[in-house]
């Protein structure tokens, strides 16, 4: 029986291409008339601020955009919200109706806590944002602890609601950004602090290039969720027009899945449940 589960999050619990990519559109949506801009120029400004910060879910980023400075002027943050009120109430609409588990996530997580199984989260996105998405899913109870990422975020424009989204310290540890998936480093980092042995430990994720093979390289089981790619293709694209890639970590990717992309799992999941026996065999 294996003692440690670390899981990634996006497209491996819930689908984050679809929800975001539909979210930022809705967005998108109500910003064009409200800025009297065209949408191609605000999606421009858009990646060029993720560029600028890594990271392409910052939740405030339109209150930089320049077409919002141009519009309102010298406004305050506070105030840019309350003027943008409308297409972030859009975001948080369609994320509303788009961010769910995939089946089985819950009845999964459920069932390796009850028999005593350390769940521990991994992911690449901002700490606070999967935070977020594992208390609102109703799944944080089985995590024992969350390595994130380490990132700037943009802070809340509302002074005092910082708190709101705040992650217990004793919950979330940051990942240094040179261990980076697909670097093995970090599953070993990982295994060390949960005092678990590589070979009692099991990785779960959706990239064959970034997840299976640093699990291989690190010697520890890997179990590949092939349903987390089963998206729209045009959700996608929506998420590359506005990615904080540079043109470096494109090149940087290719070159990842010219020798990686190959890689065999131990496993491969069509529901994240199949999780549940290879934990306890």
């Amino acid at each position: 029986m294996k003692r440690l589960l670390i899981t990634d999050l996006d497209n491996t619990l819930y689908d984050w291409v679809t929800f975001y990519a539909q979210s930022f559109a809705a967005m998108i949506d109500e910003l064009v008339p409200l800025l009297a801009t065209p949408r191609e120029q605000l999606l421009d400004e858009f990646k060029a601020i993720h560029q600028s910060y890594g990271n392409s879910e910052q939740p405030f980023a339109a209150l930089e955009l320049p077409s919002v400075r141009r519009r309102f002027g010298a406004s305050s943050r506070e105030e840019l919200a309350s003027q943008l009120r409308p297409a972030f109430d859009a975001f948080n609409r369609a994320r509303a109706n788009t961010l769910r588990l995939y089946e089985g996530v819950a009845e999964t997580l459920a069932a390796l806590d009850a028999r005593g199984i350390k769940v521990v989260a991994h992911t690449e996105a901002i700490a606070v944002n999967a935070w977020w998405r594992l208390r609102t899913l109703d799944v944080a109870r089985f995590v024992c602890r969350l390595y994130a990422l380490e990132g700037r975020l943009l802070p809340h424009p509302i002074p005092g609601r910082e708190d709101e989204h705040a992650v217990p310290e004793q919950i979330v540890r940051v990942v240094p950004r040179s261990e980076r998936k697909p670097n093995p480093r970090l599953l070993l980092d990982i295994c060390e602090r949960e005092s678990v042995r590589p070979v009692d430990a099991c990785y779960v994720g959706d990239s064959l290039t970034r997840d299976i093979s640093m699990a291989k390289h690190a010697g520890v089981a890997s179990a590949w969720a092939r349903y987390g790619l089963a998206f729209d293709p045009k959700h996608w694209e929506v998420l590359v027009r506005i990615t904080h890639w540079t043109p470096e970590d494109v090149a940087r990717e290719a070159e990842l899945k010219k020798h990686l992309g190959e890689t065999s799992p131990d496993y491969t999941l069509n529901e994240y449940r199949e999780l549940v026996a290879i934990m306890l065999a």
